[in-house]
């Protein structure tokens, strides 16, 4: 008897590191998740520069990067996302970082 309970144990002792190991992946997989994560913003294009695929706008706060307000040039994914804005028109986007200095838009229409 105190063999198995020996054994029941030692597979007890094997399972729990298993188990810290699968929890912490997966806080690293939702971490990664929440930095991949868009995140919107409401703004006006201030310019378009199609040669650069680049956008300056004056949005508003972006509450979930903790940023206040202001105007920032950023690049666009791709040209297309570019057709048919210009200067003044009011918009709405979606960022995406691809590293810790730089943003791309996404996604962005005219409101």
């Amino acid at each position: 008897m105190k063999k198995r309970i020996g054994i029941i144990a030692l597979l007890l002792a094997g399972v729990a590191p298993l188990s810290l190991a699968a929890q912490s992946m997966a806080g690293m997989e939702a971490q990664k998740k929440a930095e991949q994560a868009g995140h919107q913003g409401i703004g006006k294009v201030v310019a378009v520069d199609r040669t650069k695929l680049s956008i300056k706008l004056a949005h508003e706060a972006i509450k979930s990067l903790g940023w206040p307000g202001m105007t920032m040039d950023f690049r666009v994914a791709n040209a297309s996302l570019l057709d048919g804005l210009k200067a003044g028109d009011a918009v709405r986007f979606e960022l995406m970082q691809l590293n810790p200095k730089e943003w791309v838009i996404v996604k962005i229409e005219r409101k």
